[in-house]
Order: structure tokens, then sequence, then C-alpha cells
């Protein structure tokens, strides 16, 4: 890996963390806090270097309100009513659109070659957008311990090539479209614009591909 590429996964790596965070967590007022006293999206870790990326941080420069933010957050990924947002690739990539479906089995498949297997303390599916963000910065944490003056291809930027190709970048532009079709607030606009321009930078550093499947939502 080269110096710059090094400094390309540090601040992917970083910024992996804040999205699953956004995506899989409720917001509360520590994380709010944290995001804006730390002057997170003043000071993103990467260049916006995307239309995507640059409209999603100017989107999330104000403050939220929490309360407005917790009932978008329920809405668009927990329920009861329908989403507006289903968080996983299953219920994109099957036509029965349900959780536990074959790209579940084939993510947390993906996982355990790298010594991963998910644990929040629930059954969940693996293949939620905000447990793909935390493995992404499993990887990129991983990849991070490699001789950094090395000119081979990195294997873990290797698996990242293949992950973001077969698992991710098929389906996640459309869950993240219609989220920010369907959000309310300024801020899980300005989140999923964000998720988009991140993963753009993901493929441009392993050279993964954007395939085209058919898509059942």
């Amino acid at each position: 890996m080269t110096e710059q590429q090094f400094q390309t996964v540090a601040g992917l790596s970083l910024v992996s963390r804040f999205f699953y965070q956004a995506f899989h967590q409720a917001p509360s007022a520590e994380f709010i806090d944290a995001i804006y006293q730390d002057a997170l999206v003043e000071q993103w870790p990467l260049d916006a270097d995307n239309d995507s990326l640059a409209q999603g941080l100017a989107l999330l420069r104000n403050k939220p309100d929490l309360k407005a933010l917790s009932a978008d957050f329920q809405d668009l990924f927990i329920g009861p009513d329908a989403l507006k947002a289903a968080p996983w690739a299953s219920v994109y990539l099957t036509e029965e659109q349900t959780i536990f479906g074959k790209p579940t089995l084939a993510i947390k498949e993906f996982y355990a070659q790298f010594g991963v297997e998910i644990d929040t303390g629930e059954r969940e599916p693996e293949d939620h957008i905000g447990l793909i963000f935390t493995f992404l910065a499993h990887l990129t944490e991983m990849a991070l311990q490699q001789d950094i003056d090395d000119d081979k291809p990195s294997p873990l930027l290797c698996a990242l090539e293949k992950f973001l190709t077969e698992h991710v970048l098929p389906w996640a532009p459309r869950m993240l479209h219609i989220m920010r079709e369907q959000a309310e607030t300024d801020f899980y606009k300005g989140i999923s614009l964000a998720a988009e321009g991140t993963l753009r930078q993901f493929a441009h550093l392993v050279k993964a591909d954007y395939r085209i499947v058919r898509l059942y939502r």
C-alpha cells in the first residue's frame, strides 16, 4: 500500500465507524453532541471529491433536533409500520423482499472469512447497511496494519473490492436513494448522500464495479 492509499484507507475507516452508528443506532444526544462538538462534518477526514459527498456534508452542517431525528430514524428503519428505507440487502435482492435471504447468508460467510461474527445481542440479519459499514471499517483497519511501503496489491484491499462489487454496490445505492427520498430531516438526507459518496470513494480506491442486477424494491 502506498502512503497516499494509507491516508485514504485511514479516513475511510474513521467515516465507516460513523456510518455504522448513524445507520444502526437510534440517535442519541451523546451521538449528536459528539458530531457537532467535535466538528466532524467541518473536519471530515477525506476530501469531498464527489457531488454526493459534498451535498451530504452540506446538509449535515446544521445541528438537528433530536426529537425529529428519532421519529425519522424510527420511520426509516424500525417501524412498526412498513419501513420507508429497509436497510437489508436481502430486501432488495430477493423477489420475496424478506430478511434473512440468500444475500444475508452470503454476507455472513464473507464476514466469517475474516474472523468476524456479528453479535448485537439480538437475532439480526448480517446484511444491514450499518453492519456492512462496521465490516468495512474492520477490513480497512486490518489493511492499515500492513507495510505502507509495499507497492504490491494488498490482499485486504482485494477483499474490499470483492465485497463491494458482489455484496454492497449492487443494492446499496438504491437503498440510499430511497432513504433520501423518504427522510423527513436534512440529517438523514445528508447521511444517505454522504454514505453514497463514501461508497464511491471506496469503489475508486479498490476499483470495485457497480454491477447492474435486478432489484425488487
